[in-house]
C-alpha cells in the first residue's frame, strides 16, 4: 500500500456568521464513471499510474482541489474539497457537490486514457435532484443542458446517450440519469455475408477491466432533513468535539455520529476531514471497495450521502443501520448495475420511521440498470425537535405506496420541470 499524500491547497475564506445566514450550499453531488478497457501502449501503466499532479489538471476543469489522496489496494481515494475521486486501473469515479463543473473534466479524462491506450468503454453521469438548481453553473443548468454537453464532449468516441429521470417526481424526489454506449466495432475487412453486429452487453464484456463485476455495481442513499443533533455533529464547535481541530476533529466527528461503526471489520483506513466552520467528508476502503460519506449539515438544507460498491450495504440490516445514523426525513437510494447483474433490486423492506413512496426500476442502456427506492417521513411516527422522525412506525401503510417496475422502454411518468426528459431516450450522435 502507498503512503497516504496531502496535496496543499487554498487557505479558506475567513467564517463570517452573518454571510453564513444567507449563504447555501447544493449538498447533493453530481457523479460521473468512466469506464475504459485495457491499456494497449504498456500493460504496467494504468489510471493509477498518474499522480496528484494529472488529477489535479483534470479536477481543475469542475473547479475542485486535492485535501488528500490514500492509496489502497485496489484502488487510489482522493478526498476532495468537494466531494471525492476514486481510481481503479481502468475505472474512474468522480463525485463532486456545490456548484462545481464536472462534465467538463471529461477531455482532460480522454487525454489521460489517450497516454495509456486505454480506450473508452462507457460513461455513466448520473445525480440526486438539485437543492438549488438556479445557482448551478453550465453545463448543469438543466438536465437536457448536461446531456447535450456531455454528448458533445465525447462526440467520436460514443454511439448513443440514454437518458432518464426515476424516483417520485411529485415530491421532488428524483435521479437523474444517463449512460452511453460505445460504437459498433468495425470489421478488419469487409464481411462476404452480413453478419449481426455483437451487442452493447457483449461489447462491455469483452472490454471489461478484468475486476470483479460486483465491483461495478454500486449502492448509494442520498439524505435530506437531518435533525438539529446530528446536524451539530459535524460542526467544529460542538462541545462534544472537546476543541479538537483538523485531523483530530474529524476522527471526532467520525466517532461520536456513529459513522466509524457503519464501516465493515476489514476497512484498512478511514480517511476522514473535517471542514470550516462545518462538515464533513470521509473516504474508505477495503480490499476492492470504497466507502464514502459526505454531509452538508446546515439546518436549512442539511444533506447526507453514502455511497459504496461493497454489495452487502444492499442488505435491509445495512440500510437500516446507515439511516440510523442519520436519521433523515427523506432517503432515495439508488442501485445501479451492469452485465448480467441489471435484473437486480433493492428489498422493498421496511425502515424506521419512514414510509417508502415509490420503487422504480428501469434500464438506463442495454448494459446499465438503475434502481431507486424512495422513502418519505412517516406521519405517524414520533418526531424530534428538529421535526425529523426519530422512532419506527409501528406498521406501515401500504395504500400510500406508490411503486411502479417500468420496463426498458420507461413508460411511467415523469417530473414536470425543464429537468424532466423523456424516459429512456436515446440521442444519436
Amino acid at each position: 500500500m502507498k503512503n497516504a499524500e496531502f496535496v496543499t491547497g487554498p487557505e479558506p475564506a475567513p467564517y463570517d456568521p452573518k454571510e453564513s445566514e444567507t449563504d447555501v450550499f447544493e449538498g447533493p453531488e453530481k457523479k460521473l464513471e468512466v469506464f475504459f478497457g485495457r491499456p494497449t501502449s504498456d500493460p504496467n501503466r494504468t489510471f493509477r499510474s498518474f499522480n496528484a499532479d494529472d488529477w489535479t489538471e483534470v479536477l481543475a476543469e469542475a473547479k475542485c482541489s486535492i485535501l488528500h489522496v490514500q492509496a489502497y489496494e485496489a484502488f487510489d481515494a482522493y478526498l476532495l474539497s468537494e466531494s471525492s475521486l476514486f481510481v481503479y486501473p481502468t475505472r474512474v469515479i468522480l463525485k463532486t457537490c456545490g456548484t462545481t463543473t464536472l462534465i467538463l473534466v471529461l477531455p482532460k479524462l480522454l487525454a489521460l486514457a489517450a497516454a495509456i491506450g486505454a480506450p473508452l468503454d462507457h460513461v455513466h453521469y448520473s445525480h440526486y435532484r438539485y437543492k438549488f438548481p438556479e445557482l448551478q453553473l453550465y453545463p448543469h443548468t438543466s438536465f437536457a443542458t448536461e446531456e447535450q454537453a456531455l454528448a458533445k464532449l465525447l462526440a467520436g468516441h460514443i454511439a448513443k446517450v440514454h437518458t432518464t429521470v426515476l424516483g417520485d417526481p411529485s415530491s421532488g424526489h428524483c435521479w437523474y440519469a444517463l449512460c452511453t454506449e460505445p460504437p459498433a466495432p468495425e470489421p478488419a475487412e469487409p464481411p462476404l455475408k452480413a453478419r449481426r453486429l455483437p451487442s452493447t452487453p457483449a461489447l462491455l464484456k469483452r472490454q471489461s477491466s478484468g475486476l470483479p463485476a460486483d465491483v461495478d455495481d454500486l449502492f448509494e442513499v442520498a439524505m435530506e432533513g437531518l435533525p438539529a443533533d446530528v446536524c451539530a455533529t459535524f460542526v467544529e464547535g460542538d462541545a462534544r468535539h472537546g476543541g479538537k481541530t483538523g485531523r483530530a476533529l474529524a476522527r471526532s466527528m467520525t466517532a461520536v455520529s456513529g459513522i466509524g461503526s457503519l464501516m465493515p471489520g476489514e476497512v484498512a483506513v478511514v480517511d476522514d476531514w473535517a471542514f470550516s466552520p462545518c462538515g464533513y467528508s470521509m473516504n474508505a476502503g477495503s480490499d476492492r471497495y470504497y466507502y464514502t460519506i459526505h454531509i452538508t449539515p446546515e439546518l436549512g438544507f442539511s444533506y447526507a450521502s453514502f455511497e459504496t460498491n461493497d454489495p452487502a450495504f444492499r442488505r435491509p440490516e445495512k440500510l437500516r443501520a446507515v439511516l440510523g445514523v442519520f436519521r433523515p426525513r427523506t432517503a432515495t437510494v439508488t442501485l445501479t448495475t451492469r452485465g448480467a447483474h441489471t435484473d437486480e433490486i433493492l428489498p422493498d423492506a421496511d425502515m424506521p420511521g419512514l414510509l417508502r413512496t415509490n420503487h422504480t426500476h428501469r434500464m438506463l442502456s442495454p448494459a446499465v440498470a438503475v434502481d431507486v427506492l424512495c422513502f418519505g417521513a412517516d406521519p405517524l411516527a414520533g418526531q424530534d425537535a428538529g421535526g425529523v422522525v426519530a422512532t419506527a412506525a409501528a406498521a406501515q401503510s401500504k395504500g400510500v405506496e406508490a411503486k411502479s417496475k417500468a420496463d426498458a422502454d420507461g413508460s411511467d411518468s415523469e417530473a414536470a420541470s425543464e429537468d424532466t426528459c423523456t424516459v429512456g431516450e436515446a440521442v444519436e450522435l
